[in-house]
């Protein structure tokens, strides 16, 4: 089951939501002076239909700088918890935990005002729930073959564009992710984002507003929320928060 927590990321997203969050990184350009190999992103994301998500993820450059284009990997972990009403009558409410794992192998190309990369690699599945519900075959351990692309671009100086898409074949998982934004201050963005997740058991959509690329020190952040609408659980509100550290 996948739980509505993350690239940004990030992840990513009741039951499916964490395959998300760990896409829901910040996914904005590196800092051209700092010749960074490593990146550093956390994630935390929450809806009002009591789900809840923190993502990690490392990605590397094993032969380069993170300004150049070259080889990448990528390993993230997953934990969340969430809770739904099961469709199973008699079943009632279902609380469940997930923790997933990703290892990805990529490509990214790295130009002036845009940034793209192309992933593939494995992930591993854990849910758990504390009621057996017959309707969701997303319980237990299932691993999978996943694959995901990342855009960033820069338009004008002062306008940005950003799509994080992943497919996994564990429980045929799936986020994407779309925001476009106004500078209101040097590298710093608003504007209005779209999310559409889902999995085997239940999918998802968002629509809400970010604010991506504001930095305190060697930190930066965003922050995204708005409406979703999840076919188990309904509709309701949702909050994403990202922070990202180059080394």
């Amino acid at each position: 089951m996948r739980l509505r927590l993350c690239s940004a990321l990030v992840l990513l997203a009741a039951a499916p939501e964490a395959a998300r969050a760990a896409d829901w990184y910040t996914g904005s350009p590196t800092n051209q002076a700092s010749r960074p190999t490593a990146a550093f992103d956390l994630s935390l994301s929450g809806t009002s239909q009591s789900s809840v998500h923190g993502v990690a993820i490392g990605t590397f450059s094993p032969y380069g700088t993170l300004d150049q284009s070259g080889l990448r990997l990528r390993v993230a972990a997953t934990l969340g918890t969430f809770t739904y009403t099961a469709t199973t009558k008699g079943v009632g409410q279902v609380r469940g935990d997930q923790a997933i794992g990703t290892f990805l192998v990529g490509h990214e190309w790295v130009m002036p005002n845009m940034t793209a990369a192309i992933w593939g690699g494995l992930d591993i599945w854990r849910n758990a729930l504390d009621k057996v519900d017959p309707n969701n075959k997303t319980e237990g351990t299932a691993f999978g073959f996943k694959a995901g692309a990342d855009l960033y671009v820069n338009p004008t100086s002062y306008t940005m564009a950003s799509a994080n898409l992943t497919f996994s074949s564990a429980h045929q998982s799936y986020y994407s992710r779309f925001k476009v934004g106004m500078a209101v201050s040097q590298n710093v963005f608003i504007g209005p984002e779209l999310v559409a997740l889902g999995d085997s058991f239940s999918q998802q959509w968002r629509a809400g507003a970010h604010l991506s690329g504001f930095k305190v020190g060697p930190l930066q952040f965003g922050l995204a929320g708005g409406y979703m609408n999840d076919r188990v659980r309904g509709s309701g509100g949702y909050g994403t928060f990202d922070t990202r550290i180059l080394f």
